[in-house]
């Protein structure tokens, strides 16, 4: 072969090679390219999640925490509703609602002030700053939550306002059967209160015996006419 034509064919060769090599390799970065604007599109989408992540966890951590309970009081006494905010920031608009209503489980000369406490506590509480409690008395726990028979359960639904908008509802049951099995420890005049009660109640009761013995001798009395 003529060594002309052999060099022709060989630099033909190589021109081709080449142009194939420059489209592979246009490919291969074309594709690489792609993937690269696809990593730095998640790595974007990552990072969007975890600031949003970030906030979230900063707004819940600074957040009100709203509670209400059913508990008998230190001595074992009284039953007392307590309703209180343990978080870091003012609750607004407080409302809680019983279901039940507590006035249907409250002593009954305590009925009409608890139907107003709950009106009000549906109404809404102005607000609830942290650390603070409020508590509102029942009666007497063994008159409320009898042993001879079952406790009721109550169900609680809270809706309140925090520094973020509205707080999602809160709703659990407090199951007053479990107040049975607590215990209650006296403390200052509470440790003598409930002798200072008995006394108080067979006063009570004497002075009801000595009004009856009195009008039952005017009864007897002979007339003068």
């Amino acid at each position: 072969m003529d060594p002309n034509a052999l060099a022709a064919i060989i630099a033909a060769g190589a021109a081709i090679l080449s142009v194939v090599v420059s489209v592979v390799f246009g490919i291969l970065n074309a594709r690489f390219s792609n993937w690269s604007a696809l990593a730095a599109e998640e790595a974007q989408r990552l990072a969007g999640r975890q600031l949003e992540a970030g906030v979230s966890a900063t707004e819940q951590a600074l957040q009100p925490y709203l509670w209400a309970d059913l508990r008998p009081r230190a001595d074992g006494i009284l039953l007392v509703l307590h309703i209180g905010n343990s978080g870091p920031t003012v609750a607004t608009r407080v409302r809680v609602r019983f279901d039940p209503p507590l006035a249907e489980l409250a002593e009954e000369d305590r009925r009409d002030r608890m139907k107003m406490t709950e009106e009000a506590l549906s109404n809404g509480l102005a607000s609830l700053t942290p650390g603070r409690t409020m508590e509102w008395t029942l009666g007497p726990a063994g008159v409320l939550v009898p042993a001879d028979k079952p406790a009721p359960s109550v169900r609680v639904t809270i809706d309140a306002d925090g520094p973020y908008g509205a707080l999602p509802t809160l709703v659990y049951v407090i199951d007053l059967e479990q107040v049975k099995y607590s215990s209650g420890r006296g403390e200052g005049l509470g440790m003598i209160e409930r002798a200072i009660n008995l006394v108080a109640q067979e006063a009570k009761h004497l002075r009801q015996t000595v009004r009856s013995l009195g009008d039952s001798v005017d009864q007897q009395r002979p007339r003068t006419d």
